[in-house]
């Protein structure tokens, strides 16, 4: 899943559903053995964490493709193949030309600086001019270039805090100038020939390092990390540096495979397959190592498989739709292979979509609570989900159809969407998401579940799509974290503890997973959203008192942001 956890809550508000039910049926043990063979495969650190471009990740489109032909369907793309190509940003580099002099020092790329995406590929020399943080504020009566005479500024290089006069928090009244490509904009137009940014006051976020697209503003920008070399650019002198950065892509693919029945609507059965390599961005690890994404999301792509596999042998049964089985690459990295594919759409023969499953996470059933996202994408799923229903399933469902996995590209389309999703777990974007940790009788189970709703979706003539409302609008900003993995799954008061990220507030505070967050700040702490809405009390570099519950016992602490 896109590594973008807060999303998770924003998107998901869920609602739990139990419901006096049948089984689901009967665990099919050669069903569970294939699980196991298809995830500790995709799995293995054989594929490197099929990272795209990589060996990894070609070993598993190759196995996927057998494995869809096996299930007797057909290569989809109009060359007679089973993959769609399309461009995959990675990366962007900097090579040895890069360099920085203040004065007559010399700084080390990667080390005291580095170019930003904002920045330009060139040359830049000339005097220092500290703008503070190079905003114009007119209805503040604030402006940091009121003292700054034109002749001055013309052929200078800018020296801006990334901060702002009361700090970069979603409380700000300075909010809408926080933007750096507008005030690097901005510095250009007044006569910079380059920008050094610096973070001095540390009320804002350092510029992140790893970035996939160059946003040029037209002029040379770079981020100084070193704090004490920064405070030096604040100063009188000069500076030298030249920019020099690459843009680097490989070659995604997506793979699809086509069931025709000859029926007058065809179902979208989605996962995607890609996983983030050795880790480094969207990694919640500081561990450089293979990131093997068993849940996440090989336990996906196997039910992916699994319900080709199934819908053959049951062909009388599901003869009411064509099915449409995709599975996409460069999810985690902002859903790149589900948004080219509906962008090409049209040029893909697939006729009328009766809807989208996307399949994300589904390998870690505990107590049977299966999340199920999208249901307010047409008035017709909750009857489906009533007439699905089984003993070993709990419904947990959330109205919304966006989300941060690959159902959202075909929801912003218009078509009806579910996203199955077992919740997350301590092993999320970490190298310990491994085989070995997938209930595979579980995913069997909700293989089980997913074969119902499609069949009791058949039932229906159509499937009228809804708009929803987007909770990421209306839930609470903000712009600290204590470093936890919250269970989304839980339904108790508080805020429950699935993981603690090593080095950040949660731990510095030591708290665990398995506690339950009460209190933080003034704010009694009863659910995500309320969650959310204490985090965005506090800003970087604020202390926070916290109270939590640990083996039924209520405990005290204070967290450093």
């Amino acid at each position: 899943m896109k590594s973008k956890i807060a999303s998770i809550v924003l998107v998901f508000g869920w609602a739990s559903t139990a419901w006096a039910q049948a089984p689901c049926g009967e665990i099919d043990g050669e069903r569970v053995s294939r699980l196991q063979e298809d995830i500790y495969f995709l799995a293995s650190d054989q594929l490197e964490g099929r990272e795209p471009g990589t060996a990894g990740a070609e070993a598993a489109i190759e196995y996927i493709e057998v494995e869809f032909r096996k299930a007797g369907l057909n290569p989809y793309f109009t060359d007679g193949g089973y993959r769609q190509k399309f461009p995959i940003a990675m990366r962007v580099t900097f090579d040895k030309d890069n360099r920085l002099v203040l004065n007559e020092d010399t700084l080390k790329v990667g080390k005291d600086y580095y170019p930003t995406s904002y920045s330009a590929n060139g040359l830049a020399s000339g005097e220092l001019l500290y703008v503070k943080y190079g905003i114009t504020a007119p209805e503040m009566k604030y402006d940091d270039y009121k003292r700054i005479k034109p002749k001055h500024a013309e052929g200078s290089i800018f020296v801006m805090d990334v901060s702002s006069p009361d700090g970069i928090h979603p409380h700000s009244e300075y909010l809408k100038y926080h933007d750096l490509g507008e005030r690097i904009s901005a510095a250009k137009a007044k006569g910079a020939v380059g920008v050094v940014l610096v973070n001095l006051e540390g009320s804002a976020n350092d510029i992140d390092p790893n970035f996939r697209k160059i946003h040029s503003s037209g002029i040379p920008v770079v981020f100084v990390t070193n704090n004490e070399l920064a405070k030096n650019f604040t100063k009188k002198g000069e500076a030298k540096f030249v920019t020099r950065l690459q843009e680097n892509y490989v070659d995604g693919f997506n793979i699809a495979g086509f069931k025709d029945n000859k029926a007058e609507r065809t179902v979208v059965i989605g996962a995607h397959y890609d996983h983030l390599g050795l880790g480094g961005n969207g990694s919640l690890s500081t561990e450089k190592a293979i990131h093997n994404g068993a849940d996440d999301n090989a336990s996906g792509t196997a039910a992916l498989m699994e319900i080709a596999r199934f819908i053959k042998t049951a062909e009388e049964d599901y003869k009411k739709f064509n099915y449409l089985f995709v599975a996409f690459s460069g999810e985690e990295l902002g859903l790149l292979g589900s948004k080219f594919f509906t962008g090409k759409m049209e040029d893909l023969r697939i006729g009328k979509i009766a809807f989208m499953l996307n399949m994300d996470m589904v390998g870690r059933l505990e107590e049977g609570a299966l999340a199920v996202n999208g249901v307010g994408t047409s008035p017709i799923w909750n009857e489906v989900l009533e007439e699905s229903r089984c003993d070993e399933i709990v419904i947990k469902s959330s109205k919304s159809g966006v989300g941060p996995s690959d159902h959202t590209s075909f929801y912003y389309l218009d078509i009806p969407v579910l996203h199955f999703f077992t919740g997350t777990h301590s092993d999320y974007h970490k190298p310990s998401d491994d085989a070995d940790k997938i209930n595979y009788e579980g995913e069997a189970v909700v293989i089980s579940y997913i074969l119902n709703v499609i069949q009791n979706a058949s039932h229906y003539d159509g499937m009228p799509f809804t708009k929803t409302v987007e909770q990421s609008k209306m839930a609470p900003k903000f712009s600290v974290t204590l470093g936890v993995m919250p269970d989304y799954m839980y339904e108790g008061e508080g805020m429950r503890i699935d993981g603690v990220s090593l080095d950040k507030p949660a731990a510095n505070a030591g708290l665990q997973k398995g506690d339950i967050v009460t209190h933080l700040g003034d704010v009694k702490v009863v659910d995500m959203m309320s969650y959310m809405k204490a985090l965005g009390q506090f800003k970087k570099g604020d202390t926070a008192k916290i109270e939590y519950i640990r083996g039924g016992k209520s405990q005290k602490a204070e967290v450093k942001f």
